[in-house]
């Protein structure tokens, strides 16, 4: 019986994933994220939003916050790299980026300030275009969005972690 929920969940774990990701968001206060993106089969092209429901795992917020440097690099912003909170990463069909981020302010006031980046080819033929250790990083992101499309949650990871100290 054990062997078949293990068949289950490789089944579930390692579905193909042929789609774009348009929109990655975490929520501030939970760490959750919501994930917009477009399932392509042999059917249909469906739009598909995984509102998250498990707290997603720890290299999945790294890679979101990974890309706090660049954010910052592209806004102006100095030394808040390890301030800002990166909240949302837009993809455009088009080949860009528009990475939303939170700043909190030191003058009292009680929400952060909510910045926007403007929409970055990810490989521009001219003008400015994502550096490659940005493209390394949202190439990353991506993959621990899809980790998490395919179930993969820090509540699971600590099941497989607890079944294992217990055998």
């Amino acid at each position: 019986m054990a062997k078949s929920k293990v068949t289950k969940i490789t089944t579930k774990m390692k579905p193909d994933f042929d789609g774009f990701i348009s929109k990655i968001r975490i929520d501030a206060k939970t760490d959750i994220p919501d994930i917009c993106y477009n399932e392509r089969n042999e059917k249909n092209d469906k739009t598909v939003i995984l509102k998250g429901q498990a707290k997603p795992l720890d290299s999945f917020l790294k890679a979101m916050q990974d890309l706090s440097g660049v954010f910052c690099k592209i806004c102006e912003i100095e030394g808040k790299e390890d301030d800002v909170l990166i909240t949302t990463v837009n993809f455009s069909e088009k080949g860009g980026v528009i990475i939303s981020g939170q700043i909190p302010l030191n003058n009292g006031v009680p929400q952060p300030l909510c910045v926007n980046t403007p929409h970055i080819m990810l490989e521009a033929e001219k003008g400015y275009s994502m550096p490659d250790y940005a493209l390394e990083q949202i190439e990353e992101l991506k993959r621990q969005a899809v980790l998490y499309i395919r179930g993969e949650a820090k509540e699971k990871q600590q099941d497989l972690f607890d079944q294992a100290a217990n055998e």
